[in-house]
């Protein structure tokens, strides 16, 4: 029996709980012939988790409010160098080259992450669901990395699949909408895109 050919979907991410990574576990997605492959990996152990797309019943992308938390957790410590640089600015006794090329260094190295964080876009948790279970895929943690990485899968899910007519499509998204709501917190209002029809783009159920 020949090895199943696998192709890389997402980098390797850490794998995150609310906003902040607790874990030193690596989670990355890889394509196979005729399923999807999840690997979490701590560095001593790997699980391996197989999703085929015969099997695939929804993919949900959930927004959430990371990288807001992290503006301003970053902005937070980047209070203290913005202040000594003003404060040198205005008092004329701070003289030193040294000093300012100092703070201006700390200053560009805190505010990389800052820029890097809203380059990436807005966040999300994306979820998949089987008939029997509701896995998290947490290395789609961007919406703009979750649309690209779902609409390379959706021809994936179709072939394995088929397509559903027009007449069913607005049917099985009310239904799908339903099922969903447990997977978002309560307290929360994230946007949710839910691909039920494979060749369809993501849509938001009202």
């Amino acid at each position: 029996m020949a090895e199943p050919e696998y192709r890389r979907l997402t980098k390797t991410r850490v794998r995150r709980k609310g906003a902040f990574a607790i874990t030193a576990t690596r989670t990355s997605l890889w394509l196979g012939n005729d399923h999807l492959l999840s690997i979490d990996s701590t560095g001593y152990t790997e699980e391996y988790k197989r999703f085929y797309f015969r099997d695939i019943q929804a993919l949900t992308i959930c927004g959430n409010q990371r990288r807001v938390v992290w503006n301003w957790i970053l902005l937070a410590v980047l209070v203290i160098p913005l202040a000594w640089l003003a404060t040198m600015l205005f008092d004329r006794e701070i003289n030193s080259n040294a000093i300012w090329i100092l703070w201006s260094i700390i200053t560009s190295i805190l505010l990389i992450p800052l820029i890097v964080n809203n380059l990436f876009g807005a966040t999300c948790n994306c979820y998949l669901r089987t008939a029997v279970q509701v896995e998290e895929l947490a290395s789609l943690s961007r919406i703009r990395r979750a649309q690209k990485a779902l609409a390379r899968l959706r021809p994936l899910i179709a072939g394995a699949q088929g397509e559903l007519s027009a007449e069913e499509i607005p049917a099985r998204l009310r239904a799908l909408a339903q099922d969903v709501k447990p997977v978002v917190a309560p307290q929360s209002k994230p946007e949710i895109f839910v691909i039920d029809d494979p060749n369809s783009p993501p849509q938001s159920p009202h």
